[in-house]
């Protein structure tokens, strides 16, 4: 009898944003509903290999879009440690634009309480399966 092996490549169609900020979670998120005119609240926290990362999610089905937000720092170290100098990510999905992610950074860059933010490939990270949720 012959064996069959299912191989299953995962898709990252998703725009992430790296966003470098030394406030709270909650302070950021704040400062992200005001300027980029999103409703995101707080949720579970996102919990892979029982380590804990802040979560906040807004969908927007009226446009087809997806956000959330969340650290990069939790209680088991780095969800993405090749990315040691992001605090957090602002990933989105759905019907989204190169040029709306674009907007979104000019966005955030003007928050006062930013360093930097700028956007990041999810097919060059080498834990992108941290991304998939």
């Amino acid at each position: 009898m012959s064996k069959f092996v299912l191989e299953v490549e995962e898709e990252y169609d998703f725009h992430l944003i790296g966003i470098s900020c030394h406030n709270k979670d909650y302070r950021l998120c704040w400062e992200l509903n005001n300027v980029l005119n999103l409703d995101l609240t707080r949720v579970e926290d996102y919990i892979i290999d029982e380590a804990h990362y802040s979560f906040y999610e807004y969908i927007d089905d009226a446009n087809y879009l997806e956000h959330y937000f969340f650290a990069n720092r939790g209680s088991g170290g780095f969800l993405i440690p090749e990315q040691k100098k992001v605090d957090y990510f602002l990933l989105s999905k759905g019907n989204i634009s190169d040029d709306l992610t674009n907007e979104f950074i000019c966005k955030i860059n003007s928050v006062s309480v930013v360093l930097t933010s700028f956007k990041i490939d999810p097919n060059l990270l080498k834990s992108k399966q941290n991304l998939l949720f």
